[in-house]
């Protein structure tokens, strides 16, 4: 089984500060915090997705207002890092693929007291099987915490895999 990089000591790190200098490796750092403490709560933490036929409309919250906010924060950073092109998880095959279909994606999110909704579609239905996944992949990790983000998030099998230089289904 795959190990993420940030555990092995020697891997090399894509987007990790790569070409774009101290700010965005004190950016990913910071991400990367938010990320790790959303899991460390996960229990504070429901989701609820519907999936729609381009795609899914997920509404995560916290009774925690701590927790919450941190929701908000994090919800509108991978909003930016899709706009920028600014991957994470490259090791994970779901989130590789997802950023490399971002210019597919249309996102809004709705920032709640207690949490956010986000919309996320596209009118590709390949991109919508990913978004589908995707979905799927952030609900497994609220649910289990660390435990099940340290796996690799399978890409669906009616998904024609587009990273790279050509589909590889």
């Amino acid at each position: 089984m795959s190990q993420p990089a940030e555990h092995m000591p020697n891997a090399r790190r894509h987007g990790h500060g790569k070409g774009h200098g101290p700010a965005h490796a004190a950016r990913h750092q910071q991400d990367q915090h938010d990320f790790h403490t959303l899991l460390k709560h996960h229990a504070q933490i429901a989701r609820e997705v519907t999936e729609t036929p381009d795609g899914i409309i997920a509404t995560t919250r916290s009774h925690d207002p701590q927790i919450a906010a941190l929701i908000r924060k994090h919800a509108v950073s991978m909003h930016e890092r899709m706009e920028k092109g600014l991957g994470l998880r490259h090791w994970d095959p779901a989130f590789a693929e997802i950023f490399a279909q971002a210019d597919k994606v249309e996102m809004q999110i709705e920032l709640l007291p207690d949490g956010v909704r986000v919309i996320e579609r596209s009118d590709d239905p390949n991109v919508a099987i990913l978004i589908h996944a995707h979905g799927a992949v952030v609900s497994g990790f609220v649910e289990g915490g660390a435990k099940v983000a340290a796996h690799e998030s399978p890409l669906p099998d009616a998904y024609i895999r587009m990273a790279g230089s050509s589909p590889v289904g």
